[in-house]
């Protein structure tokens, strides 16, 4: 293991081979105030019965909690994550489950829910309870763009984010409180070096267009779903400043009846240099890497609705070593792409 201090900030970054992409990766670990954030992406040729992907980690945090478990989960089919959370159940955990209203009759939700689980939904059918995001113990965080699926651990482009700090689980506690409240308040977080978001309530569309206007050299992008008129006018604007901006969109997002929302077409169009996906299943990523030292990630779809009605949750990092680290990731599936 080596590490490298850079500056006075003690930012730390790690080298070892580990859940990712299909190859030996850095992992860069950023520690500043007591907050330690470190990236990991999914593989994407792999198979569950292999394991070896990030799910692995996150069941061996679940089965070494003590005292609790907070899950607000969209998309969950993934019986080894199921497993553990029903063991840290029968251990005497404190544990609550959220989730979609279309998501509560699935195999999973079922059985959570059948074992005596605290399991609620967001009743509403007509916004996503979209969050994936996991607290345990009320000190480590995981969240990203990944539904607790085989797919999007070992087929899929994900990303998730492990945030260590009592006070970061604070602030995804309370989401996670209003959730089972069924009520929103704003309440993003704001540091230096991070930045949380929930939607509808902290209007994170305001946030993603000023981190694009205040832009200066480069903007990078991956899209699962990208619908947003006003995100799209405002790369074209940053583009004809000048920028280097380049993206890739789900080429399953740019199929049928999908196509028409989509703006890959009015952004190649516009010169601007963007790409479907070549992976056989799904780039299910939605990041930005502005000049190559902000990261935004999260559950967060650049669409109106992720905006207006989805609850989402949206993570900004400034730290160009943890940006290099996407960077990395966004030029592997930028080459795949066509």
């Amino acid at each position: 293991m080596k590490i490298k201090l850079i500056n006075t900030f003690l930012i730390s970054i790690f080298f070892f081979l580990g859940c990712g992409s299909d190859r030996e990766n850095n992992y860069t670990k950023v520690d500043n105030k007591g907050i330690v954030i470190k990236p990991y992406f999914s593989l994407t040729n792999s198979s569950y019965k292999k394991g070896g992907g990030v799910d692995d980690l996150i069941i061996q945090e679940i089965n070494q909690a003590k005292k609790s478990i907070r899950l607000a989960i969209y998309g969950f089919s993934n019986d080894r994550i199921r497993d553990a959370v029903l063991e840290a159940y029968k251990r005497g955990l404190d544990t609550i489950v959220i989730t979609d209203d279309s998501q509560i009759n699935s195999e999973n939700i079922s059985m959570l829910k059948e074992a005596g689980i605290d399991l609620v939904n967001d009743e509403d059918p007509y916004a996503l309870m979209h969050h994936k995001f996991l607290i345990i113990d009320e000190s480590i965080v995981w969240s990203g763009s990944a539904n607790y699926s085989y797919y999007a651990f070992y087929k899929n482009n994900e990303n998730l984010v492990k945030i260590t700090s009592s006070k970061i689980a604070k602030v995804y506690l309370n989401e996670f409180n209003e959730l089972y409240q069924h009520k929103n308040y704003e309440g993003a977080y704001l540091s230096d070096n991070l930045e949380i978001y929930f939607s509808p309530e902290d209007d994170f569309e305001q946030r993603l267009l000023q981190l694009i206007e205040n832009a200066k050299e480069s903007i990078d992008f991956l899209a699962f779903a990208f619908t947003n008129d006003k995100i799209a006018k405002a790369l074209k604007e940053k583009f004809d400043e000048g920028l280097t901006i380049r993206g890739v969109f789900d080429k399953e997002q740019n199929d049928g009846f999908l196509k028409k929302y989509s703006k890959y077409n009015t952004l190649l169009a516009h010169k601007i240099d963007v790409k479907l996906d070549g992976n056989s299943q799904t780039m299910h990523n939605k990041i930005f890497i502005i000049d190559k030292k902000t990261v935004v990630t999260g559950s967060y779809n650049f669409t109106v609705k992720a905006n207006e009605e989805n609850s989402e949750n949206s993570i900004i990092v400034h730290n160009r070593e943890f940006a290099s680290r996407y960077k990395d990731e966004f030029e592997e599936i930028f080459a795949l792409a066509y």
